[in-house]
């Protein structure tokens, strides 16, 4: 039996029941039925709660037999997940039974990445932190530490560790993914909280998102949905995805899509196919963007974009004949380019010239319990979670390293909670503008997700202390001071967390499992111990985690019960609401602009930019001999955090450089020849993708792979690494540049 039919066996007992991995005694039970069922009466449980395979944190419902997860399905009690996972989820328990998992607290012994650590005492972890921080403190004062997450429930417990110290620099990951949509968005609508009605679209423009592999169920659901009921899909992408393969692909040439949205903009405007009514009514700033796209003509988006001028007039109809139901997608890792979030702000724009705005098949507000007070008739269903109430933190000395939230600079629209995380390796290597000496880090891998290893690396050696919690021995954590291990989502509950939608929607993630490790433990508790360690037990003034969970649900009268029941709350009898489904002139009182209007000029950006509104800035293209590198999202794998967990290895274990069968044939490359791609001084190998499906001027891979330690034993070095040649660039907003790195090719 070959290792991946041993595998399948070991997970996927009869009937398809997916089966820990806890040993060769699951594996023998999974394929010898008779066996098991002779066995002793079995206890079978289920657990609703949430995923966290990826930051979406998908409903879930786990089943357990006698005290071990045997099989995560979606919660059926979810009707925009419809009961389903995707395969990250799935592989839940591969994660949970990984033997490979971080088990006990440790401290380095030996160099930096020399993997050389002693296991100790939960108490000696902490005394250790505590010592070193307060050391920092005394010397640099509390602003040299920085703390970086990748997001999640458990920042509310992290961040008080930093707040409570006096710093300033608390980032997340953002920078590194969606935040030039979220600021695209602030900046148009007042809020971030503006979703798409994928399921409902009678057609649909992707602006280089993949649905079908960077996976959000509901949403990848929805667009499937909407393609089944005969929806016309386009995809702007310069590859061809598995998503561009069930529509119709244009290869645009990277880093030009801005032109090409303005382009429709000047169709729409000079064939009078736009929403005049809408534009009217509910925005602000329209004469100026007019005025701005008045020159960007089909002819010459062509000659920018690669995509025909016909071809630009075309798309730019049909979206108009399909209003006010059609849509062009928002986007999600919005990364590209140094001003990425005046692309997010045109496409939002060209959104609300077709008047899709608040009506089904178009985009709307969030319905949560903040929204739903303003509309007086939904105002019932609003019931706002309490909030935990702790004493004020000190005020911060100096501003933060990054300049976020500075006036008159772009920094002024990046949001506060999330920083430009990549400025960090900067400040430590530089001291400027001040040192940063510690940092803390929760479920981030800076040394994968922030561009340029090397300098990352070169960064960390230059600490006095590097503290990473983790389920793994990640890159980062191989390099850390301090490694702490958290307990798997399947081993805790956490707070209550907000899921709107077009209802509102609460999940509890809950505990599944006494942790297969007795010295992991949940992030709440672990920054409630290292914070009464330290002195700052009075921002932590619960019991425990079902303390909170009681203090969140007591105003509003929601009963803990109703989460272990169905894993879920929303309100009994509210159907989806649209403020214009049945009025198209419903004033828009959700709106949290300045203006109360959606701001297509914003004050803010034109203060902050000098472009009120989206100019279009031509970006460098590759050279002769040269090929953009971009990189994307694979379905079985999360970013840089899922490639060691077993059954997702065994499904994807290493990446490929897809490179055109054109520009292959020029360097005498075939499919399978091991390459070399360079990047200025650094160079990596990487095994040739020979495919039609992608530009001749642009090569492509995966990202997440090729990971440095070598505790990762399953990922460790297998494949390409496209962060040691991406660099730590970062754009005006403090957004990481992840498309504008030109490689060279050859064969090794």
């Amino acid at each position: 039996m070959q290792r991946r039919q041993f595998l399948k066996g070991a997970l996927y007992g009869t009937g398809g029941t997916l089966v820990a991995l806890s040993g060769l005694g699951a594996a023998t039970a999974a394929l010898n039925p008779r066996r098991a069922a002779a066995a002793a009466p079995v206890s079978r449980k289920t657990v609703y709660s949430s995923c966290e395979m990826c930051r979406n944190q998908c409903p879930i419902a786990v089943k357990v037999e006698n005290g071990k997860v045997v099989k995560i399905d979606g919660n059926p009690n979810d009707s925009a997940f419809g009961g389903v996972i995707c395969a990250r989820g799935n592989s839940g328990p591969s994660l949970l039974y990984d033997p490979e998992r971080i088990k006990k607290p440790m401290i380095r012994t030996g160099e930096r990445g020399s993997g050389k650590f002693k296991e100790v005492s939960w108490d000696e972890a902490y005394t250790y932190i505590a010592q070193k921080l307060k050391a920092v403190q005394e010397q640099y004062g509390g602003e040299a530490v920085a703390q970086t997450s990748h997001i999640g429930p458990y920042d509310v417990f992290f961040q008080t560790i930093g707040k409570a110290i006096g710093s300033p620099n608390l980032f997340s990951h953002e920078a590194t993914c969606p935040m030039a949509r979220i600021i695209g968005l602030n900046t148009t609508f007042g809020t971030a909280a503006i979703n798409a009605d994928y399921a409902n679209t009678k057609y649909l423009l992707v602006v280089g998102r993949n649905f079908f592999e960077g996976i959000h169920v509901a949403q990848t659901r929805a667009v499937a949905k909407a393609l089944s009921q005969g929806t016309k899909m386009v995809v702007l992408d310069p590859r061809f995805s598995v998503l561009a393969a069930k529509g119709e692909w244009l290869p645009v040439k990277g880093a030009t899509d801005l032109a090409f949205i303005m382009a429709l903009a000047n169709v729409l405007i000079d064939e009078k196919l736009y929403d005049e009514e809408f534009i009217k009514q509910y925005t602000v700033g329209f004469d100026k963007w007019a005025a701005q796209v008045q020159d960007k003509t089909p002819a010459w988006a062509a000659e920018e974009t690669g995509i025909s001028q016909d071809t630009i007039i075309r798309v730019a109809r049909e979206l108009a004949q399909a209003k006010p139901h059609s849509l062009i997608e928002y986007g999600w890792r919005t990364t590209f380019t140094a001003d990425d979030f005046q692309l997010r702000r045109a496409i939002m724009i060209v959104n609300m010239m077709l008047g899709n705005f608040e009506v089904p098949g178009g985009y709307y507000q969030v319905k949560d319990a903040g929204t739903l007070k303003k509309v007086p008739a939904m105002a019932a269903y609003a019931k706002k979670l309490g909030p935990v109430k702790v004493p004020p933190f000190p005020k911060p000395k100096k501003g933060r390293i990054d300049g976020t939230g500075e006036k008159g600079t772009p920094r002024q629209l990046t949001p506060i909670a999330d920083g430009a995380v990549g400025q960090i390796t900067e400040t430590i290597l530089t001291g400027k503008p001040y040192p940063i000496k510690a940092w803390l880090v929760h479920r981030f891998n800076p040394v994968m997700s922030i561009g340029d290893t090397e300098k990352t690396l070169a960064a960390i050696k230059k600490l006095d202390l590097l503290v990473t919690c983790d389920v793994y021995m990640s890159d980062t954590a191989y390099n850390s001071d301090v490694v702490l291990p958290e307990c798997t989502y399947l081993e805790r509950t956490e707070q209550v967390f907000d899921m709107s939608g077009l209802t509102p929607k609460y999940v509890l993630r809950q505990q599944a499992v006494d942790p297969v490790y007795a010295d992991t433990k949940p992030a709440w508790q672990i920054y409630k111990e290292l914070g009464e360690k330290m002195g700052y037990g009075q921002y932590f003034p619960y019991k425990d985690i079902d303390d909170y969970v009681e203090r969140q649900l007591a105003p509003t009268g929601i009963s803990r019960k109703v989460f272990a029941e169905k894993g879920l709350w929303t309100p009994a009898g509210m159907k989806p609401f649209y403020v214009r489904s049945g009025d198209a002139k419903a004033p828009l009182t959700l709106l949290a602009t300045k203006s109360k209007k959606i701001e297509i000029f914003s004050d803010a950006v034109q203060e902050a930019t000098g472009a009120g509104v989206p100019v279009y800035v031509p970006y460098p293209q590759p050279g002769e001999g040269e090929f953009r590198l971009i990189e994307g999202k694979v379905a079985v794998h999360t970013n840089v955090g899922t490639h060691n967990v077993p059954v997702l290895h065994e499904l994807m274990s290493e990446n490929t450089l897809w490179i055109n069968a054109q520009s292959a044939a020029k360097l005498g490359i075939k499919t399978g020849d091991t390459l070399i791609i360079s990047a200025g001084k650094y160079e990596h190998k990487g095994t040739a993708n020979v495919t039609e499906g992608i530009r001749p001027d642009t090569v492509f891979c995966y990202h997440g792979f090729g990971q440095i330690s070598p505790q990762l034993t399953r990922a460790f070095g297998k494949g390409i690494n496209d962060n040691k040649l991406i660099p730590d660039q970062l754009g005006s907003v403090g957004n990481s540049i992840t498309s504008m790195t030109f490689v060279k090719v050859r064969k090794a």
